[in-house]
């Protein structure tokens, strides 16, 4: 089952380019020409590199060293190019030929390199299960007080958290993190302590401590700078610019977004397009509708050239975001078409299907305060039902809790008190349970809030008040809008 945490911030996006463990843990390699083609890789001339790999004799007489290092590599590079499968071949060879090794160091690289293929595959359980293995060898290792294991130990630690992060398991995947990070920083390893820090402010992003969020992604920035990381510096200031866009601090997002833009157009980075993206989602939120429309177009000239196929499903996406924000019936009418298509569509793309779920859902309300009509609410519900079957089914623990919350606002709009009351606890179990703090704080204030308005609510029931009134008053908007800007959390993971 795939279970991933959106909100975990999209989607996990585990499963796409976007997300990677930037692993450092690459053997050292001998060859003159595995060498140049490690070169190439680290600057992302991938299909330079590919070529070089695909032109090597395999066949003449080779080391072990030598064929474990053309595996690894080779799996390396068509993963980033997201020929996943034939990646997973060339990363069994890998740990095949890293056991004729009997090389800790070398069972270890290919495992982690495994189970970051087996999380884009959509395969947590196994990319758990090979990770799992590492940490075993670990154990076993005699030499826990040297550098060597405490970072090959970071390392197992950070992709463990990855893991249970696929699950939405907030609370063990920091956990990890926080010993990855506890490890990286004993032994001063710049590499490691950007990729926790990065995590981490994922992390507290999801959690909503936007503040510590904050702080951790200037850390990362920071680190990236120090580094001279080129496609880290593009990613942390793009987790920036969403950060502050949510903070509702445009301009300094602007300024951190264009920044990052800047690095992609002068190194020609795969991430041009997700930070475009964010542009685009920034003048959004400001209504910048013109400027928001730029962002598209620039976009579309992307699409065109087909680099990823997920590209084109954001593009659609903002697509009929941008005619949501026309009022105009025919516009609303084709930003609907638009999310059915998403929302019903077969894809792996977990998190742009609860995208246009979520906003048609928002749709259908906007058109229930509008109209007074509850048959609207009949409208609303099965999307409502979906969301939550997949939150439940997987594991989207946040999510679950926001639904819930949701639901909870639409029975005060029918007058169900006690239905209402009923499906408020039952969103404080979840979070509570689950260690989201900050939502469970946020649950607990909707509690009292309906408390103190009774008195308001039965003089609505008794005078039969407006539908928009009743909207208003149980706060939907508000609800709805905390479950589209939570789908940003997935790009600050994506592109950093």
């Amino acid at each position: 089952m795939i279970k991933r945490c959106l909100y975990l911030e999209k989607l996990n996006k585990n499963f796409t380019p976007k997300l990677r463990l930037e692993l450092t843990m690459m053997p050292i390699i001998n060859n003159q020409e595995l060498e140049q083609a490690e070169n190439l890789k680290n600057n992302w001339k991938l299909k330079e590199a590919l070529k070089i790999l695909n032109n090597f004799d395999v066949n003449r007489n080779l080391t072990t060293h030598e064929r474990f290092h053309y595996s690894f590599l080779k799996s390396s590079i068509l993963f980033d190019l997201l020929s996943t499968k034939e990646a997973l071949n060339y990363a069994e060879l890998a740990y095949k030929e890293s056991k004729e090794l009997k090389s800790d160091y070398e069972i270890i690289s290919s495992l982690m390199l495994k189970s970051r293929i087996f999380g884009s595959m959509l395969e947590p359980s196994n990319s758990l299960e090979v990770i799992n293995e590492a940490e075993e060898l670990l154990a076993r290792n005699n030499q826990k007080s040297s550098h060597e294991f405490k970072m090959m130990k970071g390392y197992v630690l950070l992709r463990k958290g990855c893991c249970y992060f696929s699950w939405g398991d907030i609370s063990h995947c920091l956990m990890f993190f926080c010993e990855a990070s506890q490890l990286a920083k004993e032994i001063n390893d710049k590499k490691l302590i950007l990729q926790t820090t990065k995590w981490l402010s994922i992390i507290y992003s999801i959690k909503g401590e936007s503040d510590r969020a904050l702080e951790y992604k200037r850390r990362y920035l920071a680190l990236a700078i120090e580094l001279n990381d080129k496609q880290e510096i593009i990613g942390a200031y793009n987790s920036l610019g969403m950060e502050l866009t949510e903070k509702g601090e445009i301009k300094q997002a602007i300024e951190h977004l264009e920044r990052g833009l800047s690095l992609c157009y002068k190194i020609n980075s795969w991430k041009t397009f997700l930070l475009i993206s964010s542009l685009f989602d920034t003048y959004l939120k400001s209504n910048s509708l013109e400027k928001a429309q730029q962002c598209h177009d620039r976009m579309g000239e992307l699409v065109k050239q087909g680099t990823f196929k997920f590209n084109e499903l954001i593009y659609r996406l903002q697509e009929a975001a941008l005619l949501k924000k026309d009022s105009r019936e025919i516009s609303q009418s084709k930003a609907e078409k638009i999310f059915k298509e998403v929302a019903n569509k077969d894809t792996k793309f977990l998190e742009f299907q609860l995208y246009a779920l979520i906003n048609l859902c928002d749709l259908y309300l906007i058109r229930l305060k509008k109209s007074s009509n509850l048959k609207e609410l009949d409208n609303v519900q099965p999307y409502i039902e979906k969301i939550r079957f997949i939150a439940e089914n997987e594991e989207l623990f946040s999510l679950l809790a926001e639904m819930h919350l949701i639901q909870a606002k639409l029975r005060l709009v029918t007058f169900e008190f006690k239905e209402a009351q009923e499906l408020l606890t039952q969103a404080l179990d979840i979070a509570h349970l689950h260690g989201l703090n900050l939502l469970t704080k946020r649950i607990e204030e909707e509690q009292t809030e309906l408390s103190k308005n009774f008195l308001k609510w039965e003089k609505l029931r008794t005078s039969g008040g407006k539908i928009s009134e009743r909207m208003d008053l149980a706060r939907v908007d508000e609800q709805i809008q905390i479950l589209l800007q939570k789908r940003n959390y997935l790009k600050g993971i994506s592109s950093s």
